[in-house]
Order: structure tokens, then sequence, then C-alpha cells
């Protein structure tokens, strides 16, 4: 069967594709407190944007694109570690709820950016290896 002729699954991602982001990004904003948050919401965005490029056989955006946002996932995570080392002393942020003693809210933010980095990191390695099997296939 031949993806972009199912009219079933067009319609389906057409009408789930909100729902679907609203979910990735729910998973995402309970990474600081819950395991594996910003891996598990990369994951679904990334697998949502596959299967909408393949119903629909056009690309939302350029690989260049993915590439950006997969530097920006490590870039974001080599700032945070090193920050997390220097306030801390500690690998991966140690004693991070020492840095303001008042306040989790502010420990949990840098929870929050490793996650933004994972997530960022995880959607964007998805796609490019999905869009490269694809484009290996055609050849």
């Amino acid at each position: 069967m031949i993806v972009q002729n199912s009219e079933i699954l067009k319609i389906t991602i057409s009408k789930l594709f909100p729902f679907v982001i609203i979910v990735s990004f729910f998973i995402f904003s309970y990474g600081p407190i819950s395991p594996g948050g910003g891996f598990q919401a990369g994951v679904i965005f990334g697998t949502l944007v596959i299967i909408f490029e393949m119903c629909y056989n056009k690309k939302v955006f350029s690989e260049y694109f993915y590439s950006l946002v997969e530097f920006t996932g490590l870039l974001i995570l080599f700032i945070v570690l090193i920050l997390g080392f220097f306030l801390t002393g500690g690998y991966l942020f140690g004693g991070m709820y020492g840095i303001h003693s008042n306040s989790k809210v502010f420990a949990n933010f840098y929870l929050w950016l490793l996650n933004l980095a994972i997530y960022l990191e995880v959607a964007g390695s998805i796609i490019l290896i999905f869009r490269y099997f694809i484009d290996w296939q055609d050849e």
C-alpha cells in the first residue's frame, strides 16, 4: 500500500495533528518532575512530522533546518552542563537545589532547559534519520 494514496491516513493525521502536538508539549512540560520527558516528547513530535510528510508527500522544512534544530539542542545541552558545573561544582547539577536556597523553581528551570535540549536533539535526529532512510529507499 502506498501511503500517499490512503485517504484514511490523511484525514486521521489532519485531525489528530494538533492534539498530538499538545500531548508532546504536555509530556515535555512534565520532564523536570518525571523521567524521560524531553526524549519521549521529541520522539512523538519527530514521528508525527515524518508521518505527515509521508502522507502528503512533501517536506515541511529542509534538512538544513532540522540539522540546525539538532545543533541548537546540542548547544543548549553544552551550555546547561557547563553552567551547572560552574554553579554547583558537580557533574550534572550535583547540588542544584542549593543554588537558590528557598526555591526549587529555578533548579527545575535548569532541568527544563536540559529537557529542551534533549527534545530538540531527539526531534531533529528522528526526522533526519527517517528522511535519509526514505531518500535511501528511493535510490
